[in-house]
């Protein structure tokens, strides 16, 4: 009887080892990609940016409207003599204020664009986090459950043999203490799950058909030149529209500081002579001269120069430590993969030859099964540290999007 539940206790932890190991099938990431379709066309953010977007074109397009209607003047005056008058002024556009203010329209366009980009890639960047999270808390509280099941049965062995007088009380009190352990930390990987998934659940809606499966990670990331990576971030692309806009307020600030003229006719009656005159006028920009104006813009524009060098800098550090990582946490992934999940299968088999020779007692085979599958855990901490790697270095190199097969949103494109 104890040799039949002896064999049975040693299925049962190598069918742990053997499925506690996460495994991500090597599947098309269409379900991915429409899980991220659909997280673009419903979150509020999202929405929020379009919107925004569309306010920066309309006042664009309200920038390069004349910026001076003509007016009407009429006169009535009725004293000795009746007088009747009607004029019309029109002050004209004589410094381009116009076309300054559409240069920096556009410029607010291309700084809209690029901050839906970014926030379309800060989404999807979400996405991944969560879901990559999700699948690994669950793989580690499925081990954590498959734990307690396999310390139980341990458990009762003990209690079975204490009874036969083959191992003493504080065998027992181990085991106990093992499975008490055990529950313990499941309890805080299923509370870990139950995270994970709220914050996937708080981009997007579960599909009916669950969450997709994650795709393989490919071996090593791609390499080159940052810069030809980072000239199409999303946080670049606006910190350089931003000061493209900076330098076209310039040039409109330094329009203001240029009076327009404002040229009127007017004709009428007086009793029955005839009326006809021209007024020219200029406003003198004496005592405000919108010098200060200026220096604001030009402070504002050297902001946003250095600003830009400044995420410049950030980006291209951010680019190759994520590149680091990543080809380091894979390659760590790769060696498991390979050699250490077989070794880890040898030293169950290992453990169980011990423990039915009587070369180990019941501690020594509690303590190295312990040993065993909290290796098996660090395993799944692993996965996740190589999952948080690649998103991260997507995001540095603005792949997201690509990785995942989504096309390109046209309106995200720099404005033409």
């Amino acid at each position: 009887m104890t040799i039949k539940f002896t064999r049975q206790l040693w299925l049962s932890g190598y069918l742990l080892v053997a499925s506690a190991i996460p495994v991500y099938a090597a599947e098309s990431p269409a379900s991915l990609s429409a899980l991220a379709q659909r997280l673009l066309e419903s979150h509020p953010a999202y929405l929020a940016a379009q919107a925004e977007l569309d306010r920066a074109s309309a006042q664009a397009r309200a920038a390069g409207q004349p910026l001076y209607n003509p007016e009407i003047e009429v006169e009535y005056e009725d004293a000795t003599d009746i007088t009747r008058t009607l004029g019309l002024s029109q002050t004209f556009d004589w410094s381009g204020k116009r076309r300054a203010s559409r240069k920096v329209g556009d410029a607010s366009i291309r700084v809209a664009q690029a901050s839906l980009a970014q926030i379309r890639q800060q989404l999807l960047t979400e996405l991944l986090t969560g879901l990559s999270q999700l699948h690994t808390a669950t793989a580690s509280a499925d081990l954590a459950t498959r734990r307690i099941s396999l310390l139980t049965e341990f458990l009762q062995l003990a209690k079975r043999r204490y009874a036969a007088g083959d191992i003493a009380s504080s065998d027992v009190d181990l085991a106990q203490l093992a499975l008490s352990e055990a529950l313990m930390q499941a309890a805080v990987l299923n509370a870990d799950v139950s995270t994970a998934r709220a914050r996937v659940n708080a981009l997007v809606t579960s599909p009916p058909a669950g969450w997709p499966a994650l795709p393989d990670l490919p071996f090593a990331a791609a390499t080159g030149s940052p810069e030809q990576w980072l000239e199409q971030l999303p946080a670049m692309r606006q910190a350089a529209a931003e000061s493209a806009a900076a330098k076209a307020s310039i040039q409109l600030a330094q329009k203001r500081r240029r009076a327009d003229p404002t040229l009127a006719l007017r004709g009428g009656k007086e009793d029955d002579n005839t009326l006809i005159g021209v007024t020219a006028s200029i406003p003198l920009f004496v005592r405000n001269t919108f010098r200060s104006e200026v220096d604001a813009a030009n402070a504002e524009a050297i902001r946003s120069e250095q600003r830009y060098y400044d995420l410049l800098r950030r980006a291209r550090a951010e680019f190759q430590s994520t590149e680091q990582r990543y080809r380091l946490a894979r390659a760590a992934l790769k060696d498991w993969q390979q050699s250490g999940q077989k070794s880890l299968h040898g030293r169950v088999r290992l453990l169980k030859q011990l423990w039915q020779t009587g070369e180990i007692d019941t501690t020594d085979y509690l303590v190295q099964l312990q040993q065993t599958l909290d290796t098996e855990s660090a395993s799944v901490d692993l996965l996740r540290t190589t999952w948080q790697a690649w998103v991260a270095w997507l995001a540095a190199s603005g792949q997201t999007e690509s990785w995942l097969g989504l096309a390109p949103d046209l309106r995200s494109n720099e404005f033409k």
